[in-house]
């Protein structure tokens, strides 16, 4: 509603033509919409200088119309207030004033008051709009804590005697489901022939095509598929036990296939046991007993 009043003042200083052209440009440019901050600096600047300047001219005006200094101008109220006539400055006024000039001096003042509220309307309005927005992406405003307490509890209640009520077991009726009489004695002991489901074509048919839906899950492998994925995915332990501890080590393996003479693979293996060796022996005399054995132990 304060933004209507706004646009209304601004419409109808527009319409009598009281604030310059250039004045109501550089109030309409919205600060938000320059991307760069020295330039939004400033143009907020020249707005600034702009209605400085109208508050200078209307203190000069108010001093043509030999009004009492003011100690202290805190708002626009008293800045107002500061251009009304005195009883005595009245008083003070020689007959011979020119009634015309009066006039003019306090159509000047009020033209300046005019275009220095435009300004600030203008100002006000774009304030209004960034609050605007503020609002629309702030968080959603978090409950009191003894409200959200007491809201948790009622649907902590509801949900109680929603489980109540999904448990809770009908009496068994005496004539039976169907009306019929009881299926059983109390021993448990069937009285008559019946049948949990309806036995109908219609109803087998309706039944059978509920299964399988939408919502059901296929199997989309055997379990031998599975667990062969596991084996490869190195998720499955082999070997172990009494065949494990009778198979020969890689060193035992590998000097057996180059006892093997004449094949290329025992030429093969023989290289390598050899390399493996020549490794081993290094690794000795580069390492004395003990290295990093700081207990000596072993």
């Amino acid at each position: 509603m304060h933004d209507q009043y706004l646009k209304s003042f601004l419409s109808l200083a527009d319409e009598y033509q009281i604030v310059p052209q250039d004045e109501i440009e550089l109030h309409e440019r919205k600060l938000s919409s320059i991307g760069n901050p020295a330039a939004r600096r400033e143009l907020k600047l020249k707005q600034y200088q702009k209605e400085k300047d109208l508050r200078a001219r209307i203190e000069v005006v108010r001093k043509r119309r030999n009004q009492p200094q003011q100690s202290e101008i805190s708002n626009d109220f008293d800045l107002i207030a500061s251009l009304l006539p005195s009883p005595n400055a009245s008083n003070a006024i020689n007959d011979d004033d020119d009634d015309d000039e009066s006039d003019q001096v306090l159509r000047e003042a009020t033209l300046l008051l005019i275009r220095l509220g435009c300004a600030q309307a203008h100002s006000q309005l774009q304030n209004m709009e960034q609050e605007l927005e503020l609002l629309r992406i702030a968080p959603p405003r978090l409950l009191p804590p003894r409200f959200s307490e007491d809201l948790n509890q009622g649907h902590k209640d509801k949900q109680k005697e929603s489980d109540r009520d999904m448990w809770k077991l009908d009496l068994p009726s005496d004539g039976g489901p169907d009306g019929k009489g009881p299926l059983m004695d109390p021993s448990g002991k069937p009285l008559r022939a019946f049948t949990i489901l309806p036995s109908d074509s219609a109803s087998r048919a309706r039944v059978h095509a509920q299964v399988f839906q939408p919502g059901h899950n296929l199997p989309t492998m055997t379990i031998d598929e599975y667990l062969e994925i596991e084996r490869q995915r190195g998720r499955i332990i082999s070997g172990g036990g009494p065949a494990s501890e009778a198979a020969l080590t890689t060193s035992e393996q590998l000097a057996l296939d180059s006892e093997m003479d004449g094949t290329r693979d025992a030429e093969d293996k023989s290289e390598a046991k050899r390399q493996k060796d020549e490794r081993w022996a290094v690794f000795t005399d580069v390492s004395p007993r003990g290295t990093g054995n700081t207990m000596n132990r072993g």
